[in-house]
């Protein structure tokens, strides 16, 4: 067994065949746009199913032709205008496959990669990840994020078993766990923090959940443990550009609270006027050196502490407020859920804070008000607060902060 959706069991068999008989007349898929670009040939695949996803990436691949998958739900003018863009970008002579950016600051991006920048890797991101072909992991998510793309094709790669679901419902993942006793779970944090608001029965079978470089906590590292008592926490940072850059285990991450761990082998890191630099083999094509995506972070020790993105800085009148710091110091409250901090224009200050918080249950607004007064220094405070039922996320799992400046703006 290769791959269940909401319990349809597909083999590697039945995918194998899927895709060299969906290969043979692919020009003619009803789910992708042909673009001509010089003599190369780009199969834009649009579909929302995981499966079809994955059956027409392996049947582009197969034909010789280079596949890029759509984000579900593209905003149809981004849409046109990536097309048109696919249709006259150089594309490097190398290139095998694109992946597009997740798009959270604007228009998704397409990036080009060989085959060898993922699968020269597999075997030894599977080894830190314990991988295996034992493995039955639970992944939730479209295929066109690279994140899930590179995990569901080093699973395949190792023989092992991928459970997902094509809803948004973390009851059913949690029940599709159970039932398929899996031994991986990998999300990032903002879909780990749904499992636990909308389940509470332990379960003994998940050994390692694997997330992406987004904020925890030890609230959450807590939590996880109470759920999944025998699981061990792994966390790594990445880049679209780069693949893996550094790794730690939840006991590291205590010791280093904010770290983001110690390189991947292969991988050299290092920081200069607060950017992180990296250097890897297995970037995207044209990459070459010690580049950096813009991340700011330090060293402590051996480990890289993650400082934020550049531009997650709120200017308050001359203050300089770090969104990441503000968010996790939030997070760790007890009248407090789940949180996300935007800045917004202030005509006396220049940007304001607002934080859209998830009560924890049984709170009181102004046990949440104490708490943050309490908690949280005077010039950091958020002159806003606003109370949501849940945290909106994007179709990569990462928080919706655009949606977020849309409800502030329309009250």
């Amino acid at each position: 067994m290769a791959l269940i959706i909401d319990e349809i069991h597909y083999t590697y068999k039945d995918i194998y065949e899927s895709a060299i008989a969906r290969a043979q007349h692919i020009e003619s898929d009803a789910c992708i746009t042909r673009i001509i670009n010089g003599n190369r040939q780009i199969i834009f695949i649009d579909t929302d199913s995981v499966y079809e996803q994955l059956i027409l990436w392996l049947a582009t691949l197969c034909k010789g032709y280079i596949p890029i998958v759509s984000h579900p739900h593209m905003d149809n003018k981004y849409r046109q205008q990536l097309i048109s863009l696919l249709g006259k970008t150089d594309i490097p002579n190398d290139a095998q496959f694109g992946v597009l950016t997740s798009g959270t600051t604007g228009m998704p991006k397409p990036l080009w990669r060989t085959e060898s920048s993922w699968s020269n890797y597999f075997d030894i991101q599977n080894n830190i990840f314990h991988i295996d072909k034992a493995t039955r992991i639970f992944v939730h998510g479209s295929f066109s994020f690279t994140g899930n793309t590179n995990m569901m094709l080093a699973v395949l790669w190792a023989g092992g078993q991928i459970v997902t679901s094509d809803k948004m419902q973390p009851k059913r993942w949690q029940s599709l766990i159970h039932s398929h006793q899996c031994t991986h779970i990998y999300m990032l944090p903002t879909k780990l923090r749904l499992l636990l608001r909308w389940n509470s029965i332990t379960c003994s079978c998940v050994q390692y959940i694997i997330a992406g470089s987004q904020v925890v906590d030890t609230e959450l590292l807590h939590s996880l443990h109470m759920l999944y008592p025998t699981m061990e926490f792994i966390l790594y940072y990445g880049a679209s550009e780069l693949n893996y850059i550094s790794y730690c285990t939840g006991e590291e991450w205590h010791m280093y609270p904010g770290t983001v761990g110690r390189p991947f082998p292969g991988v050299t890191v290092d920081i200069k006027d607060d950017y992180i630099y990296v250097s890897t083999r297995f970037s995207i094509c044209g990459l070459e050196g010690m580049v950096t995506v813009g991340d700011k972070g330090h060293w402590c020790g051996d480990y890289i502490i993650f400082d934020g993105r550049n531009g997650d800085i709120i200017n308050r009148g001359g203050y300089k407020v770090a969104v990441l710091a503000l968010e996790s110091q939030l997070q760790v409250l007890p009248s407090i859920e789940d949180v996300a901090v935007i800045g917004v224009p202030d005509l006396l200050r220049g940007e304001e804070v607002v934080a859209f918080i998830v009560p924890a249950e049984g709170v009181t607004v102004s046990e949440v008000e104490f708490d943050v007064r309490r908690a949280i220094p005077h010039e950091e405070q958020p002159k806003y607060l606003r109370y949501i039922d849940a945290i909106p996320l994007t179709d990569c799992s990462k928080i919706d902060k655009e949606l977020l400046k849309e409800w502030y703006n329309k009250e």
